[in-house]
């Protein structure tokens, strides 16, 4: 059976030994602050944090660069367009389109800040399950109904998956080639249907089952998590950073491309 993998969730380094509340709530913290730079120095302080949390979190660096490709290459079509939008000081023509200088150094901006958050939230959140990443958010007083979407989706996408995968094995079976008319797409619309009944019918099954067995709207975990000097640490030091962004962005401090 096919599972949502967790590759940054197991280890032995600081991070993976904290309170998963604070590394939530931190993590939050870092990415509002980070996402709300607009200068480069700032940016580059965003970035430079991100790479310290990532090696304290001791994160596989395959892993972390195969999901730093992908955000990258969203990113990617940002340099195709942002540097000849973007009034300002001319430096180079590609037949009618004029690249500017201000035009690449807001795109470099969004791409540094961006790359930070990103390896921030990698070694704050994903180094822990899902399972402990529902049990900080109930440590945060966050809504129930919230704690329960992020559980229950992570527990049956997988199962979603597995159900569309049989009916189209059923469809080939039955001679369907799919192609670009009007009952190939009435086709995949009867799939999606037919995915979306079965689903709201298992959810309901699951519902009952487990309101037979007492449940009660919370999950319960018999892990115990005691707030420690590392978690106050990890507070301080997502503190400071947030102080260094702060103080970057309003003192304007030049840093030369």
């Amino acid at each position: 059976m096919q599972q949502l993998t967790e590759p940054f969730a197991y280890g032995n380094s600081i991070i993976h030994s904290m309170h998963p509340g604070f590394r939530l709530a931190c993590a939050f913290l870092f990415s509002l602050a980070g996402a709300l730079v607009t200068n480069l120095a700032a940016a580059t302080s965003v970035l430079a944090a991100g790479i310290i949390f990532a090696i304290a979190a001791r994160l596989s660096l395959s892993n972390l660069l195969k999901r730093l490709l992908i955000v990258n290459f969203f990113i990617l079509f940002l340099w195709i367009f942002l540097p000849f939008s973007r009034s300002g000081e001319p430096l180079f023509n590609i037949g009618p389109l004029t690249a500017t200088l201000e035009g690449i150094i807001y795109t470099a901006i969004i791409t540094l800040k961006s790359n930070g958050v990103i390896l921030a939230m990698t070694a704050l959140i994903s180094t822990m399950e899902v399972q402990t990443l529902g049990a900080a958010m109930q440590s945060l007083k966050l809504p129930d109904k919230l704690c329960r979407l992020l559980l229950f989706s992570w527990r049956y996408v997988h199962v979603m998956s597995m159900e569309y995968n049989r009916m189209r094995r059923a469809a080939a079976m039955r001679a369907f080639s799919p192609r670009t008319d009007f009952r190939t797409y009435r086709t995949y619309a009867w799939l999606m249907g037919m995915l979306l009944v079965r689903s709201m019918d298992r959810a309901h099954r699951v519902w009952q089952a487990m309101l037979c067995r007492g449940f009660d709207g919370t999950f319960h975990t018999l892990t115990t998590f005691s707030t420690g000097k590392r978690d106050i640490a990890l507070l301080l030091a997502t503190l400071g950073c947030i102080t260094t962004f702060i103080f970057l962005e309003f003192n304007k401090i030049e840093v030369l491309l």
